[in-house]
């Protein structure tokens, strides 16, 4: 029998991880549709030719999202963390381009196969075997992670590396940042219990009352000898960092703003614009066809079940 090919091998072991639905993304399933802009700075266009770097202004849909595949994960579930934020970038005439982040900078592994090797080691419940032979993991694993007061008070942030392209042709490689303009905030452990299953949810409409949600986007600068092909090499905090724009964040989705389910949003690290290229992390092609692969079975249950 054919070996399995990669990206239906993580997505299928995702399921077996959480729950086995069709209609429901493998990883980051419960989430919330948010409308915003990004107006980029002056040195976003000096750094790339992205068309969303270089107009005065850019409309998005961004989605904050728990982690796992547990659809009706709490809020204030420790498995909940990392959270993750995708922003998609509305450019006009179809073409689109996105980022999508996750509140901690670290990632368990450096491949597809030592990703794979990874949720396999979850669902069999073997983690502590796994990570006694691969300690590189470990920081992933035991990293202090806390519940922020809301969506808009964490750092987002690329595990993958991208190479900016300008227009005289000259490159350098970067990862994002998303950086909360109202500063980090997290609850206690005592604050935590006092709020209900759903109140990044539930509550969202009440911040958006007394205000946007900004975020500047930083690009993290490479320097010579920097490594971009490894996701788990991070670089040192001394690297130059460049504020490429403002997103603003204004309130929830409406089903108005969504597209119908046949066209409905399914982010990807793969750039699609000019003037952003994929670095050699092996990683991004890896996550390119599982995000690919999902939304597709997303969208065809979802369809199949309005019939």
């Amino acid at each position: 029998m054919a070996e399995k090919p990669l990206h239906l091998d993580l997505i299928d072991t995702l399921k077996d991880v959480s729950v086995r639905v069709d209609h429901v993304r493998p990883s980051h399933a419960k989430g919330v549709f948010v409308i915003g802009s990004f107006t980029p700075t002056k040195e976003a266009g000096q750094l790339s030719t992205a068309p969303h770097f270089n107009s005065p202004s850019t409309p998005v849909v961004a989605r904050f999202s728990l982690f796992t595949g547990f659809p009706d994960l709490p809020s204030n579930d420790p498995q909940a963390v990392p959270h993750g934020l995708a922003v998609r970038f509305l450019i006009g005439d179809g073409v689109k381009s996105d980022i999508v982040c996750h509140s901690t900078p670290l990632f368990p592994a450096n491949t597809g196969e030592g990703v794979l090797a990874v949720f396999k080691a979850l669902r069999d419940n073997i983690v502590e075997e796994y990570l006694s032979t691969h300690p590189e993991a470990i920081p992933f694993f035991t990293e202090d992670r806390k519940t922020p007061e809301h969506w808009g008070t964490q750092t987002f942030y690329s595990i993958n590396a991208f190479k900016f392209v300008n227009a005289e042709g000259k490159s350098v490689f970067v990862r994002y940042r998303w950086v909360p303009v109202a500063g980090r905030h997290f609850l206690t452990e005592k604050e935590l219990e006092a709020k209900g299953p759903n109140f990044l949810f539930n509550e969202l409409p009440e911040v958006f009352a007394k205000g946007p949600i900004i975020f500047k986007l930083v690009a993290q600068v490479a320097e010579e000898g920097d490594v971009t092909g490894d996701c788990m090499q991070r670089w040192p905090e001394d690297r130059k960092l460049v504020e490429l724009g403002e997103l603003k964040l204004t309130r929830v989705a409406d089903k108005q703003d969504l597209p119908p389910q046949k066209e409905a949003i399914s982010y990807n690290v793969i750039p699609g614009v000019p003037g952003i290229e994929p670095s050699d992390d092996p990683i991004i092609a890896t996550r390119g066809k599982v995000y690919a692969t999902s939304g597709q079975t997303r969208r065809a249950a979802e369809i199949e079940a309005e019939a």
